[in-house]
């Protein structure tokens, strides 16, 4: 991608998950900056997952190269997980989906490092990456 690229916008179908090999990304939710991305980090995940449009919309800030990830591809990857470990990474993706006021982390930090220690490292950085950003989200509420 060069710079300044939308690669898709909010409301967009979803078809693709992305892993960033290299560069920078910001994400806009509802017109509003809500972040950036950059190497290593997978994402595009939830409307794959939950066959959802996409929540956001993602643009390069400065040329990046990305891994497409096609939904067998991903589920090929969810799969490897333990079905413990698969089912709390669905629990984040739906609680991520959620508008932000009614979004809540279902479990802590500990627990997910707690269960995704014999994980392979893609699945442990999906469910972490995953956990940090519904933290994120939710970490202005009381």
């Amino acid at each position: 991608m060069l710079e300044d690229e939308v690669l898709f916008s909010q409301g967009d179908e979803g078809n693709k998950a992305y892993m960033i090999v290299s560069g920078r990304l910001s994400v806009e939710v509802d017109k509003n900056e809500a972040g950036y991305m950059s190497d290593g980090e997978v994402f595009g995940e939830l409307a794959l997952l939950l066959n959802q449009k996409r929540s956001a919309t993602v643009k390069s800030v400065k040329p990046t190269e990305l891994i497409e990830i096609n939904k067998e591809g991903l589920e090929l990857i969810l799969n490897s997980a333990s079905d413990i470990v698969k089912n709390m990474i669905l629990k984040l993706c739906e609680e991520l989906s959620k508008r932000a006021e009614f979004q809540k982390v279902p479990f802590s930090l500990e627990e997910l490092n707690s269960k995704i220690g014999n994980e392979n490292d893609l699945i442990s950085k999906l469910a972490r990456q995953i956990f940090y950003r519904l933290d994120k989200s939710t970490s202005h509420v009381e």
